[in-house]
């Protein structure tokens, strides 16, 4: 009897030890991180071959409190003439696409600086003023470090306005005439981010 007891009350005691829930521990898991997304149109205007270009593009992100990272794509919307070749007729394009990294500062304040920068490649042509398709075509790196301030308009809503540098590498100069510093150039930006802050 005795012996069916005790038995009884091991059994007991095990049961209630591993019956107890377990707090389950990880290294990533962080109860105060805070992951969202963002995402929505921007804008450059910069130089291209000593022309004014506008570059438009956008991009989405995923938020890890006030850091993020995510892609982009970029490409020139307004015609500058191939003046290097004095092929008049013609038109350079540029379009590119990446990746967007950044980071807010004090991103909970109305008025705050955010740091970014567009990295990827793309490609630089030339094209007939009439055509849609370049016909030289040369794969670019690009980088763009951006220096933004944001303002949140609503809590869901934010719009960033500041200045970036294009820096193109890789470029062929042999292939079209065009060097990086030809297209290399700094320039403001304009963003509207639209997300869960």
């Amino acid at each position: 009897m005795k012996k069916a007891i005790f038995t009884g009350i091991i059994l007991a005691i095990c049961l209630a030890s591993f019956s107890q829930e377990k707090e389950y521990q990880t290294i990533f898991d962080n109860q105060d991180l805070r992951i969202s997304g963002m995402g929505g149109p921007f804008m450059q205007f910069t130089g291209v071959a000593g022309e004014f270009a506008h570059m438009m593009g956008g991009g989405g992100a995923v938020m890890l409190d006030d850091f993020f990272i995510g892609g982009y794509g970029l490409g020139l919307t307004n015609s500058i003439p191939d003046y290097v070749n004095q092929n008049t007729n013609d038109r350079l394009s540029i379009g590119h696409g990446g990746f967007w990294i950044g980071y807010s500062l004090f991103g909970e304040k109305p008025i705050h600086l955010a740091i970014s920068s567009l990295i990827g490649w793309g490609e630089f042509g030339i094209m007939q003023y009439d055509g849609y398709y370049p016909f030289i075509r040369d794969k670019i790196f690009v980088i763009a470090p951006t220096l933004e301030v944001e303002v949140n308009l609503t809590r869901y809503f934010r719009i960033g306005a500041g200045a970036s540098y294009n820096l193109y590498t890789m470029v062929d100069e042999n292939m079209h005439g065009y060097r990086s510093s030809d297209l290399s150039a700094p320039g403001g930006f304009l963003s509207f981010k639209f997300g869960w802050f």
